[in-house]
């Protein structure tokens, strides 16, 4: 199944101009979830009792900003994690640095609840959007970090 979020940059009367911010190719196991928000798709995969999120904020930033804005998006989503599941969040991993194609930069992080959860995030932030990548698994790091590692490739960016 694919999944293609798209956004029009002119006016309903003309419908050519459509910018697609990103494709999402995933296998059948992931099954659709119904989003909560416009900006939102998120998919569950039962057997690994995985759960996806991806979404969208549209911004008007200058690249000065950029690094500032990618510090600041990961202790927000650090600090959504901890508000929408209470416990001691111990972050793993954090990480801004510059995109390959420079056109913006690449956010990460890995983030876990002892015993319960392991959280895996990868954003892009650009002079226009904050593009963000969630997935949140069961406690094993290792089921994880595989988990995670075989879903990206399925999940094609557009940048800026």
């Amino acid at each position: 199944m694919v999944y293609r979020y798209t956004v029009s940059l002119t006016p309903a009367t003309t419908r050519d101009s459509v910018y697609s911010e990103f494709v999402l190719d995933l296998p059948p196991a992931w099954q659709a979830q119904a989003p909560e928000e416009d900006n939102i798709v998120a998919f569950h995969q039962p057997a690994a009792d995985a759960a996806l999120v991806v979404s969208v904020d549209f911004i008007a930033s200058g690249a000065d900003d950029l690094q500032a804005l990618g510090e600041q998006v990961i202790a927000q989503r650090l600090a959504a994690l901890a508000q929408a599941t209470p416990g001691d969040w111990q972050t793993l991993q954090q990480q801004v640095r510059p995109h390959r194609s420079e056109a913006g930069l690449e956010l990460s992080f890995a983030a876990e609840l002892p015993g319960q959860q392991v959280a895996l995030y990868l954003g892009y932030a650009t002079p226009r959007k904050l593009l963000h990548f969630l997935m949140l698994c069961g406690p094993d790091r290792a089921a994880a970090l595989t988990l995670f590692n075989t879903t990206v490739p399925h999940f094609k960016p557009r940048l800026p």
